[in-house]
Order: structure tokens, then C-alpha cells, then sequence
């Protein structure tokens, strides 16, 4: 019957030289981070996160409290990530593009755009709050069965229709 070693790590650790367990572990750091903010995983974390800012424009649209101000940012915000998107998808294409990418700092550029979508979603949810703490019509129980959407006879997420 084999021997079981019962501290795996610490005796791999003791085998190893030191300089080779640094560089194995930077290694993987730095492959984390490049797979974490490639150019083509935030393009699809921005997709998802206008899909959430659109919901919230709705809901508040539906509500009355938008104004054509908050309309032409969403059609600008929209039309920003359309265009990130399309030349992040042509540049996948590449072999060499979305290293060359991530080299000039287009993971930047991504990223001041997905803050800039959260920031109008979260301007949506601010004014949508407010708006349901302001209504003196609605008692508290009203106000919680709205928010979960009860009676409400339809679902306005369009991941759960």
C-alpha cells in the first residue's frame, strides 16, 4: 500500500527550489490578470452590463421619471458600446490583436466605458427609488410588493421571460 503524504503543499514546497516556486507563482498571477481583463471578456461584461442599464431605463421609463436627457445618454452610451464591441469582435479575429490591445491600453478604454454604463444605471435605480419613497398614495406594504414586482402581472427581466 502506498504512503500518503499528509501536507502535500509543504513538502512540494521544501522540494522546490525558491526562485522556481516565485516565478511559477507570478506566472500565474499575470495569466490571471490577462485572462481577467482580456479586451474580449470585458467586451462581454459590457454587453451585459448595458443589458442591466437598458432594464433599469425601462422600468424607470415606465414610471415617467425620464427625460429626454437621460434618453440621448443611453442612445450615446449605446452606440459607444456598439462600436467598442464590433472592433474588440474584429480584433479577436488576430492572433496577435487582443495582445497588441491589451499592450495599447484598450483595456482602459473598456473599462471607463462599463463605469460610465454602471454610473446611468445607477442614476436609473437612484431616480426610481426616489420616486417610490416620495409617493405618499402608496402605504409601506405597496411599496415592497412594487418593488418585488407582485401584482404586477408581468416580468420585466428579460433573463427569467
Amino acid at each position: 500500500m502506498p504512503a500518503f503524504v499528509e501536507d502535500p503543499i509543504s513538502s512540494l514546497a521544501s522540494v522546490l527550489p525558491t526562485n522556481t516556486l516565485v516565478v511559477g507563482l507570478a506566472f500565474g498571477v499575470i495569466a490571471m490578470v490577462v485572462r481577467y481583463m482580456s479586451p474580449l471578456r470585458l467586451t462581454i461584461l459590457l454587453k451585459a452590463t448595458i443589458d442591466d442599464a437598458w432594464e433599469a431605463y425601462i422600468e424607470a421609463h415606465e414610471m415617467g421619471l425620464i427625460s429626454a436627457n437621460e434618453t440621448e445618454t443611453l442612445h450615446i452610451l449605446q452606440l459607444q458600446v456598439f462600436a467598442i464591441s464590433e472592433e474588440t469582435l474584429r480584433n479577436s479575429l488576430s492572433r496577435w490583436a487582443p495582445p497588441r490591445d491589451f499592450l495599447r491600453g484598450r483595456l482602459f478604454v473598456l473599462l471607463r466605458c462599463i463605469c460610465e454604463v454602471r454610473t446611468f444605471e445607477t442614476h436609473m435605480k437612484i431616480l426610481k427609488e426616489s420616486h417610490l419613497r416620495n409617493e405618499s398614495s402608496l402605504n409601506p406594504r405597496a411599496v415592497f410588493l412594487r418593488r418585488r414586482g407582485v401584482g404586477a402581472g408581468r416580468s420585466h427581466s428579460r433573463r427569467l421571460a
